[in-house]
């Protein structure tokens, strides 16, 4: 069941406006989508940091605009992160028996071989595109890391399959990877030629020094 959220009809786009909306703990906010016409409105930003995390990214929310109802998704969420809060927020409304696309975020759960031997663990995706129904959407999609060795790749295909949705990414795109150890190696071999320089340099010196010694005895050497 979705959550309500209620928001107030806003008649004006000006920036005064907008700063005193922020200023009372609100945040301006746009509704459109399924032949609506766009209608501006505001929402406290308390009610809903509240709803999101009850229904997350991708649930449905039902906006009580002065009373009057209509199901939405949260399309974009704009934020200022030096101050921590919620600046704008854009509201698709949604027919709860056509499908829609929309971005899932992944998870990676278990712990990878490949990185207890010392491998990186990449991220290549971090969301795949699904195409469900507004109630189906879920709020997440496990990325199982377990049987991850070194050199292995865990592709779009290898998620978990289900009626409900369908991932319309490239079945062959990577999602993780587990890298061999190269750093180490890199840092070792940085470290060997360095010491190979400083050798180089030393035995440059020294033959400099006897080149100097021999033009102090005319080029001659002393027996």
């Amino acid at each position: 069941m979705a959550t309500e959220l209620k928001a107030n009809q806003r008649n004006t786009t000006k920036r005064s406006y907008i700063t005193q909306l922020r200023q009372k703990g609100n945040v301006p906010a746009v509704v459109y989508g399924s032949g609506t016409e766009p209608q501006s409105v505001a929402v406290t930003e308390t009610e809903f940091i509240k709803v999101l995390k009850d229904q997350g990214l991708n649930g449905v929310i039902s906006l009580n605009t002065d009373g009057k109802k209509q199901s939405v998704m949260v399309q974009e969420i704009q934020r200022d992160h030096l101050k921590n809060e919620v600046t704008h927020v854009d509201f698709i409304v949604v027919d709860l028996k056509k499908e829609i696309e929309s971005d899932v975020p992944l998870t990676v759960t278990g712990e990878s071989p490949g990185v207890k031997e010392g491998g990186v663990l990449q991220r290549i995706l971090h969301t795949v595109t699904v195409k469900a129904k507004p109630n189906d959407f879920p709020d997440h999609i496990e990325v199982n890391a377990e049987n991850l060795n070194i050199g292995d790749s865990f592709l779009v295909k290898d998620l978990p399959a289900s009626s409900a949705y369908e991932i319309i990414d490239d079945v062959e795109e990577v999602v993780l990877t587990v890298t061999p150890p190269t750093v180490a190696e890199t840092e070792d071999e940085d470290a060997e030629d360095a010491e190979e320089a400083e050798a180089d340099a030393g035995g440059d010196a020294e033959g400099k020094a006897v080149d100097e010694e021999d033009k102090d005895n005319g080029g001659e050497t002393k027996k």
